[in-house]
């Protein structure tokens, strides 16, 4: 039964829900309760953090950890010329993105109930923010991590529009993904639009591992590498099985199911990521200047410009959900009106 937009009281946010009320856009694989109402208020939303929803540790797992990368952002701003040195923009541009990605998660998983076209537009201002996060990945990753041994080669001097491309790409392909039914296929064309980007901005990392020079293997950043990308492929792994939850469905609705475990890993690797870019940025200061162009155009320039590429994306992906509902609506009343004729 499709629950009623009036909520019985049983938690600070209203009535949660069995899957089985639910529209089938609001599905999640192997949860089988602890929804909130799909036409809740806003105030609802907020309320429901509160309580224990399937979606309330999706909150705090992000919600916190941006406030934590805010308060290093701010200790970095303390200690590092950010206005005048050039040599610090793409470790802004970098630490912007750690910021605002965990943020708009959490604000995805927090209003993404208030309708139908409200969850479609919550989790496109998600993906926008990964793809950005992506971005700022790479731009660190040229500043300060790249190995010696690629510096001078093409992929070096087309690596950050490469990622810029990868990142819009992500943006438009993971979008798109909304209008597909939930399947296997919709999620693995949303892990691959993740996975591409994330892949081709680590290429030089994984080379530098891998074929590092004498001076790069004694660099202490390159255990925080290694153990990021374990984070990584942990997460992904969470995020495409449903492990635990598919083992047991509806006995991880509330507390450890995979969505909650992905985001503890990649918030993990994440911070292993900033400590090794920051370690990079302070041994390989001297190295890095002597073929890295520190200028404002290929970092917070291109940053600027992949945010409002995404913007625009994530505008008209919305209006196209407008423009169809109100076509859906249109055809509806011609099939009335024709009924009423006959």
């Amino acid at each position: 039964m499709f629950p009623s937009t009036t909520l019985p009281s049983s938690g600070l946010g209203g009535q949660l829900y069995h899957k089985d009320q639910m529209p089938e856009h609001f599905h999640e694989h192997f949860i089988v309760t602890g929804y909130r109402h799909p036409k809740s208020s806003a105030w609802q939303c907020v309320l429901s953090l509160f309580d224990a929803t399937n979606e309330t540790l999706n909150f705090w797992t992000h919600f916190l950890p941006s406030w934590y990368f805010m308060w290093v952002l701010k200790g970095l701003s303390e200690t590092l010329d950010f206005q005048h040195d050039s040599f610090t923009w793409p470790l802004l541009c970098y630490m912007f993105a750690c910021c605002m990605f965990p943020l708009a998660s959490a604000v995805a998983h927090t209003f993404n109930v208030m309708s139908e076209k409200a969850r479609h537009v919550c989790f496109f201002l998600d993906y926008a923010a990964l793809s950005l996060f992506s971005f700022g990945c790479a731009v660190a990753y040229h500043a300060y991590s790249f190995p010696k041994a690629l510096a001078e080669s093409p992929f070096y001097h087309q690596y950050v529009y490469g990622a810029m491309f990868c990142a819009i790409l992500c943006t438009t392909a993971s979008c798109s993904t909304r209008f597909m039914r939930p399947s296997p296929l919709r999620q693995c064309l949303r892990l691959a639009s993740f996975s591409i980007p994330y892949w081709f901005n680590s290429f030089p990392i994984v080379y530098r591992l891998l074929f590092c020079s004498e001076d790069e293997s004694r660099l202490a950043s390159q255990w925080l590498h290694t153990r990021q990308f374990t984070f990584a492929l942990g997460a992904a792994f969470l995020y495409a099985s449903h492990f635990p939850e598919r083992l047991k469905p509806g006995h991880f609705d509330i507390i450890g199911h995979s969505h909650q475990l992905f985001h503890v890993a990649t918030i993990f690797g994440v911070m292993d990521q900033v400590q090794a870019i920051l370690l990079d940025m302070q041994e390989r200061k001297d190295t890095v200047r002597q073929w890295m162009n520190f200028d404002l155009n290929d970092s917070i320039g291109l940053m600027l410009l992949v945010l409002v590429v995404n913007t625009v994306i994530i505008v008209a992906f919305s209006l196209y959900l407008y423009l169809a509902k109100n076509l859906d609506m249109k055809a509806i009343s011609r099939g009335n009106e024709k009924c009423k004729c006959s």
